[in-house]
């Protein structure tokens, strides 16, 4: 890999690069720190191919550093050099324990040459198994050449000519002679082959290994530089530090319990830290993560409902559903009154429920939603303005108000009162309906054909079935007699108000078309 130009990556800047500082450590011998340096670099960028080769290359073990090389190759499915890296560290876990790599092929093989601080290294040129296949292949014609000798020795020896009986008389001290130069030939043979086959394993050996190897560490040994860092990132609030140390420790060893209940704090922490930025989603990720660490945790409990609820209100709020997002943010109130602007934003949705209310009419809901929204912030412009509005809605000036339980009316100008009669409303078998009206009618004399009756001075405020029902003046039946004069302050009509004659006349003539009128018990 050539080195890359000054323009692009100055030498100053590589030398003081992570990957440089981790080189350096690796090369020092201190594995510990080297690895805390490529897995902080392996945490902000998985795909970094180099910082995996270099992490593999300081492992604790020969198993740690397949298991990081599989993992790489997870990330990185089409690296050469990772799944080269992974054939050698194969091979070097099936070797004997003491036996080790004279060339420097495995560190090669290992970090896939990656770059370090000065530029670049060579990658290993020399193909462990072809040396293998080359020294089997000299082996075999050593093999060869041993057996061509011994038949050439063996075709150079001449028996002499003897008789068949002198051949018997010699045969046993022949067979003797025969067996022990054919006993010197297989020892010369194996003699052979044992040199052949010994230069063949010893192109396969290592160096002895380094004079202060120790013994694979035990799992407390490697966690307690980490819980070291972990301790110091908490004290600093760097919440992304101490969880990427947990990660590491739990990585190492999984059934660590505090390892599992720190990350849900940190996570708590993290979730808490986001809420205050207002990345509420985010939040919400971080929350939910430590939920499954620690379901126990108390505070995780709340802040976990509390945000989901603002959550809901604030996703009502923003598709207008006034009722829905005063539900949800009211429930988050309830539970913690300083929650963001959870406060702020209540009082905003019960304001704009009482806008949608006002604009239907809906005289008393609005009033209520307005009387919350000044609650919660009784400085409102915009509350105290339509809250005016509605009362004089509600509660006009100029008004006449029916109490059927007194059986009497007052009459309000500009909210003072002005007039108070008493008066007979409709009996129980047709009675007066209370609710809000207002004058539709005024004339100086209606008639109820239904009852033969005449109604002077009738001011009209509602319909009740085919009839209208309104204030008028003691009736005349049959346009004669008198009816109900001596009643005034009991039930006796057929629904409408009745009053005294000369009342009747002072609130005609005060009354137009149009003043409010309220019957209430």
């Amino acid at each position: 890999m050539a080195e890359e130009p000054d323009s692009v990556l100055t030498r100053e800047g590589r030398a003081n690069s992570p990957m440089a500082q981790g080189v350096a450590l690796a090369r020092a011998g201190d594995h510990v720190a080297a690895r805390a340096i490529f897995r902080r670099m392996i945490h902000q960028n998985p795909d970094n191919e180099d910082a995996w080769l270099w992490l593999a290359w300081v492992a604790e073990s020969r198993e740690h550093s397949l298991r990081y090389l599989h993992e790489a190759q997870a990330l990185l499915p089409d690296s050469v050099r990772i799944e080269e890296a992974i054939a050698w560290a194969s091979q070097d876990a099936a070797m004997p324990m003491g036996v080790v790599d004279t060339t420097g092929q495995r560190a090669a093989a290992m970090r896939g040459a990656p770059e370090d601080a000065d530029g670049a290294e060579e990658g290993a040129s020399y193909n462990l198994r072809e040396r293998a296949q080359q020294r089997t292949e000299s082996s075999g014609q050593g093999i060869g050449d041993a057996l061509q000798s011994v038949k050439g020795k063996l075709s150079g020896i001449k028996l002499p000519e003897v008789s068949y009986d002198r051949l018997r008389s010699l045969g046993m001290p022949i067979i003797s002679v025969l067996a022990v130069v054919a006993l010197v030939l297989m020892v010369l043979l194996g003699i052979r082959l044992a040199r052949n086959a010994s230069s063949t394993v010893l192109a396969l050996t290592l160096p002895t290994p380094a004079p202060n190897a120790t013994a694979t560490p035990s799992v407390d040994q490697l966690t307690a530089p980490v819980w070291v860092e972990v301790e110091i990132a908490m004290g600093q609030a760097d919440w992304d530090a101490a969880a990427e140390g947990l990660e590491q420790i739990r990585a190492i060893d999984p059934d660590d319990s505090k390892a599992r209940s720190t990350l849900a704090t940190v996570y708590y922490q993290r979730g808490v830290s986001l809420i205050q930025s207002n990345d509420l989603d985010a939040a919400r990720i971080q929350l939910d993560n430590a939920l499954r660490l620690d379901s126990s945790y108390a505070p995780l409990q709340e802040i976990r409902r509390q945000l989901k609820l603002y959550n809901d209100g604030v996703a009502a709020y923003w598709a207008k559903d006034w009722p829905l997002a005063v539900q949800n943010l009211k429930k988050a109130y309830a539970v913690n009154p300083d929650f963001r602007d959870c406060k702020s934003m209540l009082a905003q949705a019960y304001y704009e429920l009482a806008v949608e209310r006002a604009d239907q009419d809906v005289w008393e809901d609005a009033k209520k939603a307005l009387d919350a929204s000044l609650e919660l912030e009784p400085g409102r412009a915009d509350a105290t303005q339509l809250m005016a509005m509605v009362m004089d809605v509600l509660v006009p000036p100029n008004r006449i108000v029916v109490d059927l339980g007194d059986q009497t009316v007052v009459v309000y100008e500009n909210h003072v009162v002005k007039y108070t009669y008493r008066c007979c409303t409709g009996r129980s078998s047709s009675p007066t309906v209370p609710g809000r009206y207002a004058v539709q009618s005024k004339m100086p004399s209606a008639y109820a054909s239904k009852w033969d009756l005449d109604m002077p001075w009738w001011l009209g405020i509602y319909w009740a079935g085919g009839s209208e029902n309104g204030f008028h003046a003691v009736p005349l039946l049959g346009g004669r007699q008198v009816l109900w004069r001596s009643s005034m302050g009991t039930p006796c009509s057929f629904g409408c108000i009745v009053l005294d004659t000369p009342d009747a006349v002072q609130l005609y003539e005060w009354a137009e078309i149009g003043t409010a009128v309220i019957i209430e018990w």
